[in-house]
């Protein structure tokens, strides 16, 4: 509550009881109260006080909520009053008060007239989230999580609107590009303040702080484009034109990092030759980038076409799954790619969303290799933006998003986790002689969401170091809605030993297959008598089970929610673990229909004992195997199906802001 001429310094007292009339002009906010002490403008031996009214006005005191007008009243009866308007003011000292003070014999001592103009500041916002910009939402100036919580919702503007912005997004320009930019925009309403000339020496303005201005834009002038009021480098604007309602369309530039909460406040103020006497304030949070799980429903699937033909037929195999799945296809161009078939490793797509609308956003691993560029000329565009991270420092292979999944949504020890948690893979210091850790500035990102509860997990065991190459998770109707899939090497001895001990130990394993320019058949019984390869993967066996109770932690997982994989890994010479045949885990999930990487395994009446054990477990769940050989185009350049594609799901039917805030 503002207050008017409180305190002045004693040694007036005398002056002031010599005046016999005192003319004050201030302005009074619509629905903002205004508290003015009649005891410090009373004269000495002020014993009465009666009060007159021109215009809308409300009087109040805290002894005397309706106070008599044109009444001689007792002063020591209200020694201070409020003053409130509840309409604005249609030019300048339009309303008055005057206050006349008498002594005990009815003498009077003196007035005062107050002069009032009526202004309404006010700054609106859909605080309420349903679309529509009401006004002055009680709930306007903070931010609460839930279903019945209430704030602003900002997106980041980083699709790109215009085919010829030559790759960037909107958000690095500082203006509208048209109609399809402010569909991306959120929007504030400066609402009517009463004339178009403020009182003399008064003036209105946005402000915000130098940090958030680094995170938006506000614009005016809409249709001209978008006159920047606020942005990087600017923290205040005045606004102008006072006698109608204003639209403000506002972006944000940043999502929320370890240096950035997300909160955006920003400021509506009006000053009196320089100094601020009313502000009005909202608040808006910026929408977090959120992943999707394997168990939402596929929309696109993206894979490299190599030259020469190299995965030719891989591409048309792997067609057949994405339509069965009602997805679509999408095959990028060597130009885009320059023969890096990585897909997995280059991009994570995920979505951003605020009510009423939904961006799906990718972002780019600092990898850079030859899809580097797909990206940015391809993907982004129309309803698809763009983020990614830089680090000074070395980027290592654990910063590649094969090393990135998300679970399906989980409740862990009461606690709901709608979105599912990022999982990606770290190391452990008291194994790996020379550790990698997925660079600082991808994790600060991850956490900083707030939505998905990023855990770390063991993966610098591995050569790659991903850990698509030992886990995934796949739809399955169970409480939990989906199983964990982890490569197990005991699963795998477990079938070889079972094919000895049935007779099969001549059977062959990745038959008629080259590795290294050489024949890569190796029968059952060669592997069981391999020493070296068994100790290496009771070791690498430690490791996925370290993981697999982190998970079971993390996700409250039981073992009846867990599926082992028989998948086989050797020593890549260097301490890590490469795979030893085609990595089955590493695998497409399309809804139902799983592409798998043909495992080449022992065959028994001409059925491979690997594809049989895998469709045995995972078909009775409503899935579909669909084996897929990927051993030339993937495989021997140490990857697998999940590696080289990456796909576009449709979002969570949960919207973001209505579930209650997650501490990682």
């Amino acid at each position: 509550m503002r207050t008017l001429l409180q305190v002045e310094a004693a040694n007036d007292r005398r002056s002031r009881s010599r005046e016999r009339i005192r003319e004050y002009e201030d302005v009074l906010v619509v629905g903002q109260p205004l508290q003015v002490s009649l005891q410090n403008l009373a004269p000495a031996n002020s014993k009465f006080v009666s009060l007159e009214i021109q215009g809308e006005i409300e009087v109040s005191s805290p002894a005397q909520p309706v106070i008599a007008i044109n009444t001689q009243l007792p002063l020591e009866q209200i020694p201070e009053i409020t003053l409130l308007a509840r309409t604005f003011s249609d030019r300048v000292d339009d309303r008055s008060l005057q206050i006349t003070f008498e002594d005990d014999t009815g003498r009077q001592l003196s007035q005062v007239h107050l002069q009032l103009t009526c202004l309404r500041i006010c700054l609106d916002v859909d605080a309420d989230r349903d679309g529509t910009i009401e006004e002055n939402n009680p709930h306007k100036r903070d931010w609460q999580w839930g279903i019945n919580g209430h704030g602003a919702i900002l997106l980041v503007n980083s699709d790109r609107d215009l085919v010829d912005a030559d790759g960037e997004d909107d958000g690095q320009e500082n203006y509208i590009r048209g109609m399809l930019d402010l569909k991306d925009f959120s929007f504030m309403i400066v609402r009517k303040v009463g004339f178009r000339n403020l009182p003399a020496g008064y003036e209105l303005y946005l402000s915000v702080n130098r940090e958030t201005a680094k995170r938006i834009r506000i614009y005016d002038e809409l249709d001209r484009y978008g006159y920047e009021l606020i942005g990087p480098g600017i923290t205040k604007a005045k606004i102008r034109d006072t006698d109608r309602d204003i639209i403000l369309a506002i972006e944000a530039l940043s999502y929320p990092d370890v240096d950035f909460d997300g909160i955006v406040e920003i400021s509506l103020n009006l000053a009196k030759d320089g100094e601020t006497v009313y502000s009005d304030r909202v608040v808006f949070r910026v929408a977090p980038w959120i992943m999707t799980p394997n168990t939402l429903s596929p929309i696109t699937v993206y894979v490299s076409r190599l030259s020469d033909g190299f995965n030719a037929e891989f591409i048309e195999e792997l067609r057949k799954v994405v339509g069965l799945a009602n997805a679509q296809l999408d095959i990028v161009p060597y130009e885009f790619h320059q023969d890096d078939p990585w897909m997995q490793d280059e991009i994570e797509i995920g979505y951003t969303q605020a009510p009423g609308h939904l961006m799906h956003v990718v972002f780019d691993s600092p990898r850079d290799r030859g899809l580097i560029d797909f990206p940015k000329r391809q993907l982004l565009g129309i309803d698809f933006g763009y983020v990614t991270r830089k680090s000074r420092y070395e980027v290592t292979k654990l910063d590649s998003f094969g090393n990135l999944e998300v679970s399906p949504p989980v409740t862990v020890k009461g606690v709901h986790y709608p979105f599912g948690r990022l999982i990606f893979g770290g190391t452990r210091k008291e194994i790996i002689k020379k550790p990698r850790r997925m660079l600082k500035v991808l994790r600060d990102f991850l956490y900083g969401q707030k939505i998905q509860a990023p855990l770390e997990i063991f993966s610098d065991w591995l050569s790659v170091g991903h850990i698509d190459e030992f886990m995934t998770f796949v739809p399955a109707p169970t409480p939990k809605g989906f199983k964990l899939l982890l490569a197990s090497p005991d699963k795998c001895y477990e079938v070889l030993k079972r094919l000895r001990n049935e007779g099969h130990s001549q059977v062959l394993l990745r038959q008629g297959k080259q590795l290294f320019n050489k024949p890569a058949d190796i029968s059952v019984a060669e592997i069981l008598d391999n020493e070296k390869l068994t100790s290496h993967n009771q070791r690498f066996q430690e490791y996925i089970n370290w993981n697999r109770e982190i998970l079971k932690q993390e996700l409250e997982l039981g073992e009846e929610d867990i599926i082992d994989i028989p998948g086989l890994f050797e020593h890549d010479g260097y301490g890590r673990a490469e795979t030893f045949f085609p990595n089955m885990v590493n695998m497409i999930v399309l809804q139902q229909h799983l592409g798998i990487p043909k495992p080449f395994g022992p065959k028994v009446n001409n059925q491979c004992q690997f594809e049989a054990y895998v469709k045995g477990i995972l078909e009775p769940l409503g899935l579909v195997c669909h084996f897929i050989d990927d051993w030339d185009p993937y495989f021997r350049a140490r990857g697998e199906i999940h590696c080289g594609t990456n796909t576009r799901r449709q979002p969570f039917a949960q919207k973001w802001w209505e579930i209650e805030p997650i501490e990682s």
